[in-house]
């Protein structure tokens, strides 16, 4: 049985348009039986952050919320972001921005070669440690994750920032990877930045702002470069250089925020949820092509790891339902073996029939919209009855 001081948790997945579509499932049978109504915070990651911020930013019921999001999905965001990209000044300043990149690494290519003779000349006749370093520095403001940016802002979001939410709202909080030190970069309703660098202040920072930064995929957008003062936890307040990408490279099921035993002193200060709803959007097992080129093989590493991330976090919440760190979890998943579902419904969207949808913004089709969301509604019923049927009174009670 829920209790009232219980704090349901939920965390949406990466997957870009196909992680929107299924988590919309998801959501739609967790606000069947009033889970969904009870949530105290949403952790998300990539497509999982867009689903997320446009239902912690929607003020109607959850039927208007549904049609917002298929009509985001039926309409795509490549190419409204062409429409909204490359007639605007945002596209002039990323083409300047690459350029600049450009020179910027040729000079330092030519200098390198320049500083090193000079610094081994100074070590030889001095025994002075410092050196000298001729690079030449500058930031990319602006790309195609700005212009995504904007995008997301024009259809979604309208310039909102974090000081516009609900309150009413669950807390927040979308997971970005900062690439300079290797960890999470949170952006939240309550609390944003890093344990590395700090804090920064919520409230002035767009919506928009924080959804790119999650979802920019690292193999087809450039890394967010941007510099804010960060708050530190001595008191002090420094100015720091952050490099933000896809927050699945860190944790691509967003359940980082949710662990029991993470140091509140250095990270974000939110509640532990001990019901925690874990909806993931990947595929089943994989069985690729013979890896011939550098590049499918690196591809393929990284989807070795990342799976390896995905079923270590999965574990963990095993481990900790065990041990009574936490009280329930579920785990609607996309690649869900449809074999091992005791509770399934007869009309239930198989695996095969929605597994190798691709992980893109493009538009998507109303079939597509309809399978992958009726199967994240069906699976999530289904290992919610199975495993934890104390969660499902709210749903005997509408039967009845």
């Amino acid at each position: 049985m829920q209790e009232e001081d219980d704090v349901v948790g939920i965390a949406l997945s990466g997957g870009g348009a196909r992680a929107m579509a299924f988590h919309l499932g998801c959501l739609r049978a967790l606000h069947s039986i009033g889970l969904l109504q009870r949530c105290k915070v949403v952790s998300s990651v990539s497509g999982g952050s867009v689903i997320a911020a446009m239902f912690i930013t929607h003020k109607g019921g959850f039927d208007e919320f549904e049609q917002d999001v298929r009509r985001a999905l039926t309409r795509g965001f490549f190419k409204p972001s062409l429409r909204y990209g490359l007639p605007s000044l945002e596209a002039v300043l990323a083409v300047a921005s690459f350029f600049l990149l450009c020179s910027v690494t040729v000079i330092n290519i030519v200098t390198l070669s320049i500083q090193t003779i000079v610094n081994r000349i100074i070590s030889f006749f001095t025994t002075s440690e410092k050196k000298i370093d001729l690079r030449v520095r500058t930031r990319r403001f602006a790309s195609r994750t700005t212009i995504l940016e904007k995008t997301f802002d024009a259809l979604l979001f309208k310039g909102k920032k974090f000081s516009d939410l609900c309150e009413k709202r669950p807390i927040w909080v979308a997971i970005a990877t900062e690439l300079r030190t290797g960890s999470a970069f949170y952006f939240g309703s309550k609390e944003t930045g890093c344990w590395r660098f700090g804090k920064i202040r919520s409230e002035d920072i767009a919506i928009s702002k924080a959804v790119t930064a999650s979802a920019a995929y690292p193999a087809f957008l450039p890394a967010y470069d941007d510099v804010y003062n960060f708050n530190k936890k001595d008191g002090s307040r420094r100015k720091e250089r952050i490099s933000l990408t896809d927050g699945g490279v860190y944790d691509n099921l967003g359940l980082a925020p949710f662990w029991p035993d993470r140091d509140r002193s250095v990270g974000l200060d939110l509640p532990s949820p001990n019901i925690v709803i874990a909806c993931r959007a990947g595929y089943g097992l994989r069985f690729d092509e013979p890896t011939g080129l550098a590049f499918s093989r690196l591809k393929a590493c990284f989807y070795t790891v990342l799976g390896r991330a995905e079923n270590a976090a999965m574990k963990r919440l095993f481990d900790l339902k065990e041990t009574g760190a936490i009280k329930a979890f579920a785990i609607p998943y996309l690649g869900q073996d449809d074999s091992r579902l005791k509770c399934k419904p007869t009309d239930l969207v198989s695996r095969d029939s929605t597994d190798g949808y691709p992980t893109d913004f493009n538009a998507m089709p109303d079939e597509w919209i309809e399978k992958l969301s009726k199967r994240g509604e069906q699976v999530t019923l289904a290992v919610i009855k199975e495993h934890n049927p104390e969660l499902l009174v709210s749903l005997r009670e509408n039967e009845v």
